[in-house]
């Protein structure tokens, strides 16, 4: 929240929280919304677009996957034990561990990334988190100058919003 004011709207009811977010959007203002339940309403209208946590996975796993190879490779150039007519450099008995570290390495670099994009551990509260936000209650909160905030608080109350306080953003 890049303002001055924070605008933080309570709401009981799922649909005067959506009301209001689509007014939000309508005005082209910077918002934060919290809800106790997941909703794929409130998800589609708030984040339309897919996550790049896939993305990084993905390099995870390929990175997992060269480096499990390579480790095998070169491990196995580096102490050669010749088995009968066998190859040094065998790929099919290094498939186990390439596939482990890409397993592991792909959990590995998916877990960093969820922890990056949901921006976790959250040691500091957002302003205009309530506890109740996490219970029973939805919320809102919107940016905005000292001189928008009356307008944005009415627009809140006229959604349906049951509290409506004005916050200072930091």
């Amino acid at each position: 929240m890049s303002k001055e004011k924070a605008v933080v709207g309570v709401f009981s009811y799922l649909d005067d929280l959506i009301s209001a977010v689509r007014a939000t959007q309508k005005a082209e203002r910077e918002y934060r919304v919290y809800s106790p339940v997941r909703n794929h309403e409130l998800e589609d209208l708030t984040s339309p677009g897919k996550s790049p946590v896939r993305f990084v996975t993905m390099t995870g796993a390929l990175l997992g996957i060269t480096g499990g190879f390579s480790l095998a490779i070169l491990c196995s150039l580096d102490w050669p034990m010749r088995v009968s007519a066998k190859d040094v450099v065998s790929i099919p008995g290094f498939v186990v561990i390439g596939y482990e570290c890409t397993i592991l390495f792909g959990a590995i670099f998916t877990l960093l990334a969820l922890f990056h994009f949901c921006r976790l551990p959250d040691v500091l509260r957002k302003v205009g988190y309530d506890p109740r936000f996490s219970d029973d209650k939805f919320g809102l909160v919107v940016a905005c100058g000292s001189p928008e905030v009356e307008g944005v608080a009415s627009m809140m109350r006229g959604a349906g919003a049951e509290e409506v306080e004005v916050r200072d953003a930091l």
